[in-house]
């Protein structure tokens, strides 16, 4: 299922859009839509934890809280999800930019435009298929294991520590483990598995990934030594420097 909010302080621009992008995405599978009237509204629910959009369409020109303050706060508090803008005017095309947006349309939206941004945001998201199934909330939901730095054990549940964000969910490392043996995620600590794509440097009793440290227990010393030095020469540094 996708998961779509609009972002928008104008209710007749929210149902315009909600009914556009129902046509266009109807053809991929299930769609579900959340409407915020300003950015308020998505910090407020980003808080409560009921954020759960895969996409934003965002506008920029809102009152109390911009679309431009909205992306700079979902990114500084990592929430995972991508922001395609919605305005009015180029002037904020280069926030695009700074705030990682998918993509940047202007208004009044070209059903023609929206459905080929759409349909390279949807072709760009199945095109990748390592994911992992996993029962969040009661609802099965698929996580693409190209946006996890590492998963963290927590008693009997499973945090993954996305690229923006995290998700909890009930699993053993263990169990993990051996379904991701083939998708480049190593076990370094009794309560870490981590995607190796992430890693930028190693010693004997740390991993680095980008802002944070992951300790390597003395268990895992040999077969984490082992597995990074079959990858590319060079490219973490040598373990035990």
């Amino acid at each position: 299922m996708l998961r779509i909010g609009i972002c928008d302080d104008e209710k007749i621009i929210q149902d315009e859009l909600k009914d556009m992008v129902s046509h266009i995405v109807f053809q991929y599978g299930e769609v579900e839509f959340s409407t915020f009237s300003s950015g308020k509204d998505v910090v407020k629910a980003v808080e409560e934890k009921t954020f759960t959009c895969d996409l934003l369409l965002l506008d920029i020109h809102m009152p109390e809280r911009d679309g431009i303050e909205t992306a700079k706060y979902i990114r500084m508090h990592q929430v995972d999800v991508d922001i395609i803008f919605v305005t009015v005017s180029k002037e904020h095309v280069f926030d695009g930019y700074t705030y990682q947006a998918f993509s940047y349309l202007l208004k009044p939206i070209q059903y023609p435009r929206l459905e080929d941004e759409l349909g390279r945001y949807i072709y760009e998201r199945s095109k990748n298929s390592r994911c992992l199934h996993v029962n969040i909330n009661g609802r099965k939901e698929k996580l693409l294991l190209d946006k996890v730095k590492y998963f963290e054990a927590d008693t009997r549940k499973v945090i993954a520590h996305l690229l923006h964000g995290e998700v909890t969910f009930y699993a053993k490392l263990s169990d993990l483990q051996k379904v991701l043996e083939s998708y480049d995620f190593l076990r370094c600590h009794q309560s870490y598995l981590v995607n190796t794509m992430f890693i930028s440097g190693y010693s004997r009793t740390e991993i680095s990934l980008e802002d944070i440290t992951i300790p390597i227990s003395r268990k895992y010393t040999e077969s984490v030594r082992l597995q990074l030095d079959a990858r590319k020469d060079g490219e973490y540094g040598e373990l035990g420097k």
